[in-house]
C-alpha cells in the first residue's frame, strides 16, 4: 500500500503525472549478491489515474493502452548490477501491448531492518510499445518520452 508506480509525460507542451493504482510485485534481492536477483512486476493497466477524467477515459482506449486486449502489462528483471556509486541498476524487460523491449531500471535501494525501499526512474519511448496510435504517433500533442518512477517499500 506504501509503494508508487508513477509515470510523467507532456501534453500540449505541459507536463502531467499519473500512476497506476494496481500493481504486483515479486522481488528477490541480496544487496550482497545482486546477480542472482529476480523481478518480476505486473502492471494492471485498466488502473492508471492521471487526474484528468478527459485523459483517463482515453488511456484505456485502442490509441493508447488498448487494455481490452492488453489488461496488463509486465517487468522482469532476470539481473540486477551494482553501480560504482553503490546504488543499483535492473537489467529487465518490459512489456506493454505485447511488445517487449529492453529497459534499465537504476534505483537506490535502503534497507532498515526487515524494511526495505527502492526508489527508480527510467524513461521510456511510448511510441517503441505502440502507445499514443493514430493523431497521437507524432508527438505533436502527447510526447514520445515518458518518465517511470518507482518508490516500492518491502519488507521481508
Amino acid at each position: 500500500a506504501a509503494s508508487r508506480l508513477g509515470f510523467t509525460a507532456t501534453q500540449s507542451g505541459a507536463a502531467f503525472e499519473g500512476e497506476f493504482e494496481k500493481f504486483d510485485a515479486k522481488i528477490a534481492l541480496d544487496p550482497d549478491n545482486p546477480a542472482t536477483a529476480m523481478i518480476e512486476v505486473t502492471i494492471d493497466m485498466t488502473s492508471a489515474a492521471t487526474g484528468d477524467q478527459q485523459r483517463d477515459t482515453a488511456l484505456p482506449g485502442s490509441d493508447w493502452f488498448k487494455v481490452k486486449e492488453f489488461p496488463s502489462a509486465r517487468y522482469v528483471a532476470t539481473k540486477v548490477v551494482r553501480a560504482a556509486d553503490g546504488s543499483f541498476v535492473a537489467e529487465g524487460d518490459l512489456t506493454i501491448r505485447g511488445v517487449t523491449k529492453p529497459l534499465p531500471l537504476p534505483f537506490t535501494l535502503v534497507i532498515a531492518g526487515d524494511a526495505a525501499t527502492a526508489k527508480g526512474e527510467a524513461t521510456l519511448m511510448r511510441t517503441d510499445f505502440g502507445v499514443g496510435e493514430g493523431e497521437f504517433a507524432d508527438g505533436a500533442w502527447v510526447g514520445l518520452d515518458v518518465k517511470v518512477t518507482v518508490d516500492i517499500r518491502a519488507t521481508r
